[in-house]
């Protein structure tokens, strides 16, 4: 097993690199709303339909590219028309992805009245997904000072046994390594702990909400929220050095530590709530843009809030562009990147 270097060389976020995004896309096929289950051998007719990107990499990648962020995915397709489907929505941003020779990996999402959903969704092309590819897409990548995100690797198992060599090489390419786990299909298993207990140490921003966060701990929803900064401060010794615990609270806003610091940020006005699929890669994405440009740590929790409360407010769904968001996060994200010697280090962040 890789050891975790005793020394914490600052690393920097570089405004000229990329985010990288490396996870899961498949197709979302949502259908509602679905309150009774139909009768087997009938046929029911729904209101509602609407097909779009989905998986945390796919969504994140959206989310950023409508905020013009300069970014890579790393991602693999199906060999099918879905698959295609996929790679026309992001243009050039698809040239270098890998085919599968699989079916693409598809989401029957059946939405509720009451805003819950419930996801049925077929293997597909995201069960071969490896490190190997990733390596391969990552090639050409400037590494140094870019973000790279995984993002759903529970989704992806044959990455799973590789992932902590992957991690590791991001990291001594100088990379600032971000992670949302997302929930793994198989619930919080000893396994599943054993590989975060490899994991985490190479993690400079862990990206989880608080039922995941839960889970990570072995305690309930109940006991997290019940006293949400002890319970962070438990999870930041877990991180790399100086690394950035984030928990998603859905309507309450989000939560970050670093180190013993924690701090909250909620919404600054009502969000007409329509879809959440997908609110925390969103939030992801508007979060670790802000922190690229060196946005101070609260700050950062107010942007992912504001990108994320804008696209689950959204029907059909979009993603906010920059103008689309309140004048103050626009300020925060558009003024000049800061030089080489001001940037941020996880030394240096701000714990208002």
């Amino acid at each position: 097993m890789r050891k975790t270097p005793q020394s914490h060389k600052p690393r920097r976020p570089d405004p000229t690199r990329e985010i990288i995004s490396i996870g899961t896309i498949n197709v979302d096929q949502l259908l509602g709303p679905v309150d009774h289950w139909p009768d087997r051998g009938t046929e029911t007719v729904y209101p509602d339909y609407e097909m779009r990107v989905g998986g945390g990499g796919g969504i994140f990648g959206a989310a950023l590219m409508a905020l013009g962020a300069h970014q890579r995915m790393v991602v693999n397709i199906g060999d099918d028309e879905m698959g295609q489907w996929l790679k026309s929505q992001f243009g050039p941003l698809a040239d270098h992805w890998h085919h599968s020779k699989a079916v693409t990996s598809v989401t029957i999402g059946l939405t509720h009245s009451d805003k819950e959903r419930t996801f049925l969704s077929n293997e597909g092309h995201s069960a071969l997904f490896d490190a190997d590819m990733a390596r391969a897409m990552l090639k050409h990548a400037e590494l140094k000072g870019a973000i790279a995100l995984l993002v759903g690797n529970f989704l992806m198992p044959r990455l799973v046994p590789d992932c902590t060599r992957l991690l590791g090489e991001l990291r001594d390419a100088e990379a600032i390594v971000a992670l949302d786990t997302a929930w793994p299909t198989g619930g919080w298993t000893d396994t599943v702990q054993d590989h975060l207990q490899n994991w985490l140490p190479l993690v400079d921003i862990l990206l989880i909400n608080e039922v995941e966060a839960a889970g990570l701990l072995g305690i309930t929803i109940d006991d997290f929220t019940a006293n949400v900064d002890a319970h962070m401060r438990a999870i930041s010794p877990k991180l790399a050095p100086n690394g950035i615990v984030i928990v998603k609270r859905g309507s309450q806003g989000a939560s970050a530590c670093q180190n013993d610091h924690v701090l909250h940020a909620a919404p600054t006005e009502k969000i007409n709530v329509i879809d959440t699929v997908g609110a925390g890669d969103c939030f992801n994405a508007g979060f670790l843009l802000a922190f690229q440009h060196g946005v101070e740590l609260a700050n950062c929790l107010h942007v992912g809030i504001e990108v994320a409360g804008k696209a689950i407010a959204s029907h059909p769904r979009r993603y906010p562009a920059l103008h689309d968001l309140n004048s103050r996060i626009r300020a925060l994200l558009e003024q000049p990147h800061h030089p080489a010697s001001d940037q941020i280090t996880f030394d240096q962040v701000e714990n208002a």
